[in-house]
């Protein structure tokens, strides 16, 4: 079903064409309106008056004479300076739910339809690190990244999801070499041993030189297979990977082992990779514009790592600590302006220069691909990464995973926090100079980074525990669910023990997950147990709550929902026309949620849908509804908000629905 704004769209535009020509046919600014006044308002008027050189009001009424919406709307009304107002008609409400109402039970999709052009959309997102505790830093990409990936599937996108477990680097070195020291390489061991000696390794290897060249070597020993290196690595990712499959399991997300490819997967790629964008953009080669944006310069190596992303700052700083760093780079001095990408290379350590992206004294800032010791940061595992998810052929199943065939990305997206932004914007910058976006179907990739704010603690900073450490995710959830399964008490005593547990595990990881993910994912939010678990309010446990609600209806009526599904629907209260509204939104919201990477406008939605049901619910009685045939609607109304609410609830969110709480 097309959303209802796209369908007042494509009538305005031909009817702007009819009166003015097809050339001053825009975008007619097609928005709800204020309930009080109308359903849907177009305000064309103004910068269309000023085309074709008429008084709004006169472009209006020309406008109104060719609207083909007497099926739809009552009759446009022309409002204030020239804004046309439209009020939908009941029976055309009617008759458009009747058509939900006929979708099939079993493949209920409320209106929505699939997209006309899939892609094949990889999305990065939850990204643990081996030997380290999931801490609270990885809910929000966890939980809006996972509620992005089953929008985006339930739209008809193939969906890529892509778990970068951080199992490749000098830490697991140190690690190794701290535990051989510690004679607990044959022991058995938890991901909390693994989170407490990792701290401990990483203090020893920036206090002590010796311990830090071992730890160095030790690295070298792993990635060239040393086999008892890679035999405790192994067993560290297994010990890892229980830890985290938990916690998905906990929080119901879609991620599985199939998802995973860690650094180690991209480390064989790496010098390829790193080459190839070398021949590509080295300087005075044919690397093409990526902006128009130009930037001071100063000598390229003169650049401080405190600009650079953090990720990239540690291995910057000791790159250019070496005594030779100097020298390294003027060898491919830079120009007096950027206006070009280009990658500086000496002595195997590769840096590309993008315009636009300067440091806080002018100076160029490096996008690091390779060090002076030919290791490799972060940003060339991205951008391994990045060429294998657009460019690179997949042969055998384990790069074929999770699709058992070839694919190649046309929309990428990346669940990282706000604070890695200029990294992402200089990776895709870099992919782009390299010209790797472009797809031998001749379609250019989209690549996106949906970055995200902080969790903060009721003192509005960012939530720590006592010492200042990272809150462990998982007592995060557990402390959620504590809280739920005192207000499940609290509702409901006489509920047998094991069944308030249930359902307050349910109403807990509910609660974080729609708080999470209820307000702009740009925003940081405050985390506050009891307001999240309340049963009133815009929170997850209120929207679970209203479900359960239609339920009981149909329990009370003794009837089964599946006997009103041919029913006919009237629509005669407001409060059913506010029903009628909102269901007819849903289609647009999804698609929303799909284009802007905003799970924040299903989340508003299901509010109002629930809000809304709820004036229903008081102003218009079901059961005793005053003739059978007004009952047999409400309660196909009812029906049609239940499954509504278990699509966004379950369906994309991700959120568990209970026909009894």
């Amino acid at each position: 079903m097309k959303p209802i704004e796209d369908v007042l769209r494509d009538k305005f535009s031909y009817a702007i064409g009819l009166a003015f020509g097809a050339e001053n046919a825009i975008d007619p600014l097609i928005k709800a309106a204020d309930p009080k006044f109308a359903d849907y308002q177009s305000n064309v008027t103004m910068p269309l008056s000023k085309r074709v050189g008429l008084p709004p009001r006169e472009v209006a009424g020309a406008i109104i004479k060719h609207l083909e919406l007497a099926d739809m709307c009552d009759p446009p009304t022309i409002a204030g300076p020239g804004f046309i107002n439209l009020k939908l008609k009941k029976e055309w409400l009617g008759a458009q739910l009747q058509t939900l109402a006929a979708e099939p039970r079993g493949a209920y999709r409320a209106g929505v339809s699939k997209v006309e052009s899939p892609q094949t959309v990889a999305i990065d997102y939850s990204a643990p690190n081996v030997a380290k505790q999931m801490h609270i830093g990885h809910l929000r990409s966890t939980v809006i990244g996972d509620t992005l990936a089953r929008t985006l599937e339930f739209l008809g996108h193939t969906v890529v999801r892509q778990n970068h477990i951080g199992d490749f680097g000098t830490q697991f070195g140190m690690l190794i070499h701290h535990l051989r020291d510690k004679h607990v390489t044959d022991a058995d061991f938890t991901i909390a041993d693994l989170d407490r000696w990792y701290k401990e390794a990483t203090a020893r290897f920036k206090a002590e030189k010796e311990f830090a060249t071992i730890a160095r070597k030790t690295v070298v020993d792993l990635q060239s297979g040393e086999p008892a290196a890679v035999a405790l690595w192994n067993r560290m990712r297994a010990a890892t990977h229980a830890h985290y499959t938990e916690i998905y399991k906990l929080l119901g997300v879609t991620l599985t082992d199939e998802h995973e490819r860690g650094e180690s997967f991209f480390g064989p790629r790496l010098a390829a990779v790193v080459a190839q964008i070398q021949q590509t953009l080295e300087v005075g080669g044919e690397g093409p514009y990526v902006s128009d944006r130009n930037g001071a310069v100063a000598k390229a190596w003169e650049f401080d790592a405190d600009d650079l992303p953090a990720m990239d700052a540690a291995e910057a700083k000791a790159a250019i600590e070496q005594p030779d760093a100097a020298n390294r780079v003027t060898d491919a001095a830079a120009p007096e302006k950027i206006e070009r990408p280009f990658a500086s290379v000496s002595n195997g350590a590769v840096c590309v220069f993008l315009p636009g992206y300067v440091t806080k004294d002018g100076s160029p800032l490096p996008f690091m691909l390779q060090k002076s010791d030919g290791g490799y940061p972060y940003a060339a595992t991205d951008l391994a990464a990045l060429h294998f998810r657009v460019q690179a052929d997949k042969t055998t199943p384990a790069e074929q995973r999770p699709l058992a065939r070839d694919w190649h990305a046309s929309r990428v997206i990346y669940l990282v926090d706000s604070r890695q932004s200029q990294h992402f914007s200089m990776l895709f910058d870099t992919f782009r100079a390299a010209r790797w976006d472009h797809l031998p179907d001749g379609t250019v990739a989209s690549l996106e980074h949906a970055p995200f704010g902080t969790i903060l603690g009721k003192d509005g900073k960012p939530f720590k525990t006592r010492t200042g450490e990272s809150v462990e995710l998982k007592g995060f959830l557990n402390e959620a669910i504590e809280a739920a399964a005192k207000a499940v008490k609290e509702k409901n005593p006489d509920l047998p023990a094991d069944k308030q547990a249930a359902i307050a595990r349910a109403v807990g990881i509910a609660a974080v997950k729609y708080a999470d993910q209820r307000s702009d994912r740009l925003t940081d939010y405050i985390f506050n147990a009891e307001q999240m678990v309340a049963f009133e309010g815009n929170t997850g446990p209120y929207l679970m709550y209203a479900f359960t609600r239609v339920q009981a209806i149909f329990r009370k009526a003794g009837v089964a929902p599946e006997s009103v599904a041919s029913s006919t629907i009237h629509i005669a209260a407001p409060e059913e026309a506010a029903l009628a509204k909102l269901l007819l939104r849903f289609p647009g919201v999804v698609e929303s949620v799909g284009r802007d990477l905003k799970p924040h406008h299903l989340c508003g939605y299901l509010y109002d849908l629930a809000t809304a049901y709820s004036s229903f619910y008081e102003a218009c009685p079901v059961i005793q509804a005053p003739t059978p045939e007004i009952k047999a609607s409400r309660l196909l109304l009812c029906d049609l908000v239940a499954r509504t609410l278990h699509i966004g609830l379950h369906d994309l969110l991700g959120i568990q629905t209970l026909d009894e709480m």
